[in-house]
């Protein structure tokens, strides 16, 4: 029999994870643009599994719900703690990145939705809508290379650079910006290259995403050498005047949009094929 999400909820090894991927705001901006590649006939479907509200209502739920029983098990979906000496078993098989293997066990599951609960198909619906844009997130793709890097953003007290790519960066760069006006400003692509960018599979868009981790590294002002800190934490090496809009934010909001967009493109890919029949 196919083991369903609730057997696969129970199951999951917990891991320790750490703030919001793209924050809310771009979480939602992800669901919008995926809102508006859906067909029809699958926007009907999906409405009717989660009482024909916009998958935008639970663009970020999975955040906010993770820290609460029976969804705390899920908390370590959002992020890929694999270094290379983790990506086998001990038995020498490889073991697929937690993002990417709950992506795939969810749309393996919704195959066959008519014939799913109701309230399998829902919060697997919810999963969806979220974890698409966490697999597409630079410091959640390779969260190794990032996690306990400190840095300090123009001039200000030392944050996370983590933390700066759940939200700060963005908020910084583009102020103001609705889901639905951040959606509208990135989804200007021709039918034919939106075609292209939703080809392959969640594994290839995961392969793809790990090499925006490689570009917001390489984008920090200095190479991104990252040096021993304090409290076993390392300092990201930076300029005196630290990273300003002109000598990083703009450069490395190129990269956020690219991710913000290829999710939303993917993410819609992903229910039509499900829900479009």
């Amino acid at each position: 029999m196919k083991k369903t999400l609730l057997f696969a909820l129970l199951c999951l090894v917990l891991l320790p994870c750490e703030a919001l991927a793209w924050g809310g705001r771009n979480h939602a901006t992800v669901t919008y643009i995926a809102e508006r590649h859906l067909t029809e006939r699958a926007k009907a479907n999906i409405g009717k599994y989660i009482d024909h509200r916009s998958i935008t209502y639970y663009a970020a739920w999975m955040d906010y719900n993770r820290t609460e029983p029976p969804f705390d098990v899920t908390h370590g979906w959002h992020v890929d703690y694999w270094t290379d000496d983790l990506r086998q078993d001990k038995d020498g098989n490889p073991v697929p990145p937690a993002s990417l293997s709950a992506i795939e066990r969810i749309i393996e599951e919704l195959s066959d939705f008519r014939s799913a609960p109701d309230s399998l198909v829902n919060i697997n619906i919810r999963f969806l809508a979220h974890m698409i844009g966490d697999m597409h997130c630079p410091v959640h793709i390779d969260f190794p290379k990032t996690h306990g890097v400190d840095l300090r953003i123009r001039g200000r007290k030392s944050t996370s650079f983590h933390k700066l790519w759940d939200g700060v960066m963005i908020d910084i760069a583009q102020p103001g910006f609705s889901p639905k006006d951040y959606a509208l400003m990135l989804d200007t692509l021709s039918p034919e290259e939106v075609a292209r960018r939703q080809q392959g599979t969640p594994a290839d868009w995961f392969k793809e995403s790990l090499k925006s981790t490689e570009k917001a590294m390489k984008l920090i002002p200095g190479g991104g050498e990252i040096v021993a800190g304090k409290n076993n934490r390392r300092k990201m090496v930076v300029p005196d005047d630290g990273l300003s809009h002109t000598n990083y934010f703009f450069a490395a909001t190129d990269v956020a949009n690219e991710q913000i967009l290829n999710s939303g493109l993917r993410l819609a890919a992903v229910l039509n094929k499900i829900f479009d029949k």
